[in-house]
């Protein structure tokens, strides 16, 4: 017969084999959210605004999007990282965006539907 000291190294490695097939699910099974980095969300999308306002998008027609962007961080990672990293990195990029030259057609064509994007964004 065994012993219960000699069951034991067997049950922890059960255990730590089940943990770590958890956590190596896949990103787009049931449940899993996806990984969000305030500071690089709200760079893109700071950029995306900026341009779309350096285009002459509605000032009215990005500050709801930039609401709607807002309340999906705060959802996401809380108000710390949102206030702290999300809206500052945000605000650097649509200023850099707006202070640089008018873009061009090309870029103005891609920046009003990256826009629209973020509009239609769940």
């Amino acid at each position: 017969m065994r012993s219960a000291a000699s069951c034991v190294p067997g049950l922890v490695l059960a255990i730590l084999v089940a943990g770590s097939a958890r956590a190596q699910m896949p990103a787009d099974a049931p449940g899993a959210r996806p990984l969000v980095i305030p500071q690089i969300e709200g760079e893109r999308q700071g950029k995306i605004l900026g341009r779309a306002l350096a285009c002459g998008a509605p000032r009215e027609r990005v500050d709801a999007v930039l609401k709607a962007s807002r309340e999906r961080m705060l959802a996401s990672v809380g108000r710390a990282l949102t206030e702290e990293r999300y809206m500052l990195s945000l605000d650097d990029a649509l200023r850099l965006e707006t202070s640089l030259p008018a873009p061009s057609p090309q870029a103005c064509e891609k920046a009003l539907a990256a826009l629209e994007r973020l509009e239609k964004a769940p």
